[in-house]
Formats: structure tokens, C-alpha cells, sequence
């Protein structure tokens, strides 16, 4: 039994019923040779916020070029991405795992909804990456993944800079080892990660004194401009429920 590559778009595309799908195709640009090849998607998480997946249009359409070349018909669509890098230490970082499953849903419900015949994934990061890899397993279909590849290290006054100095910086800095006119400090250092220095960004973040932060205060105190949440006592344990496991529901 030999395969079909076009297993998945001939329901969706052959036959005098399927006229009004493909004119949804040819609105967009596809021709009757490109419908009649097998339908490859290209599913990307390209966004402005990171340079971990701000690559990912130019390599599509690299590999929109090689699925040409191989027969099929490329079609290119990309979904979100939140990244931890950014997040981290706010109330953001709590989306970080849950874009996880979103991008790998969104991938799946693409390729099912419009028959695709296999797919080609691109990811940059620490979510971006096993999403992808989920949403491939889940489908079943002819597909590879690739790695949009590492963060190039930045320049700063001749010296090579990636986001570990800025982050030895900070705690440097938090340390009282270093002032805000140090060179390495974050203000300054902050252009080490980007691809090109940051348009309008935000002055660096003002932490207080460590004193200010203890951990036995952090709970509880509204000195400390840590963006940690306060928690509230659970409904059950204001009942009497015996349930300790719910003291911070």
C-alpha cells in the first residue's frame, strides 16, 4: 500500500463539492497547481516581545522555500508565545507554562481544522519548544521541528555581554557591590540580550533595601515592591475543616 501525500486535503479540497473551499484558497493566492500538491503548514511563534522567536517569519519563509522545492505547498500561520525571560519575578510568569498547552492547541486545531498533510514547527524557547513537540505527537502527521537557534551575545563598549552578566549585575548591584553608574549595572547593561538597543524602554526597576525584603517579612509586607501576592486563608479553614493542606487555598 503506497502512501497518499495528499491523504488529509483531498476530503477538503477535491470534487465539485469542495468549490466553495477552494475559493477561499484562491482569494488568498493559491493557484489550482498549488491545491493540488500536498498542504504543508509551517507553524511558527513569531512575536515582537523576544528575540527567541523574533527569527522565526525570515527562517518560514526559508522553509517555505524547501517545501516549494520538495513538492508541496507551504502555508505558513504562527501562534503565541510568553517568555520567561521577560516574565519572570512578576505576575506575568504565571501565563508562562500555560502558553505552553495554548500553543500547542492552537497548532493542533490549525492542522486538523484545514486537513493539512504534514507540518513544519519553529521554536525559540523554553515553552515554545515542547509545545511544539506536543502538538506533533498529538497529530500523528508527517512532521519535523526546528530550533530557531541561539540568542547572539550583545556588545557593550568592545566587551561581549549575554543575560548572565545582567543578571550577575543586578544581584551585584542588590548586593551594594555595585551603584547604578557602574557599567555593568542593568540600566545600562540591559542592551546586552537585544539584537538592537531597546526603543522607549523603561527605566531599570528600583528594588529596595535588602532589609526591606526579609523572608520572614515577604509575606506580609507592603514595603516590599517584590510583585508577590498576598494570600488569603482558605473558606475551609475559616469553617474549622481540618484540611492544613488548604491554610493558603
Amino acid at each position: 500500500m503506497t502512501f497518499d501525500p495528499r491523504h488529509k486535503s483531498r476530503a477538503l479540497l477535491d470534487g465539485a463539492d469542495r468549490a466553495a473551499a477552494r475559493s477561499y484558497f484562491r482569494a488568498v493566492g493559491f493557484t489550482d497547481e498549488d491545491l493540488a500538491r500536498p498542504l504543508i503548514g509551517i507553524a511558527h511563534c513569531w512575536i515582537e516581545l523576544t528575540p527567541c522567536n523574533a527569527n522565526h517569519r525570515k527562517l518560514a519563509q526559508k522553509v517555505a522555500e524547501g517545501v516549494r522545492a520538495a513538492g508541496g505547498t507551504p502555508i505558513e500561520f504562527n501562534t503565541i508565545s510568553v517568555t520567561d525571560g521577560i516574565a519572570m519575578g512578576t505576575e506575568g510568569m504565571k501565563a508562562s507554562l500555560i502558553s505552553r498547552d495554548w500553543i500547542a492547541d492552537s497548532v493542533e486545531l490549525v492542522t486538523r481544522g484545514h486537513l493539512l498533510d504534514g507540518l513544519v514547527t519553529l521554536s525559540g524557547c523554553d515553552k515554545t519548544i515542547p509545545a511544539m513537540v506536543m502538538a506533533m505527537a498529538r497529530l500523528d502527521l508527517p512532521s519535523v521541528m526546528l530550533y530557531g537557534g541561539s540568542i547572539m551575545y550583545g556588545e557593550y563598549k568592545g566587551k561581549r555581554m549575554t543575560v548572565q552578566d545582567i543578571f550577575e549585575a543586578i544581584g551585584a548591584r542588590n548586593a551594594g557591590k555595585i551603584d547604578d553608574k557602574e557599567p555593568a549595572t542593568p540600566s545600562s547593561a540591559r542592551r546586552a540580550r537585544a539584537r538592537a538597543p531597546a526603543v522607549g524602554s523603561s527605566p531599570p526597576t528600583r528594588w529596595p533595601p535588602r532589609s526591606r525584603c526579609s523572608v520572614s517579612r515577604r509575606w506580609a509586607s507592603t514595603t516590599c515592591r517584590r510583585p508577590i501576592l498576598r494570600r488569603k486563608r482558605s473558606p475551609f479553614r475559616r469553617a474549622g475543616w481540618p484540611w492544613t493542606s488548604c491554610a493558603r487555598g
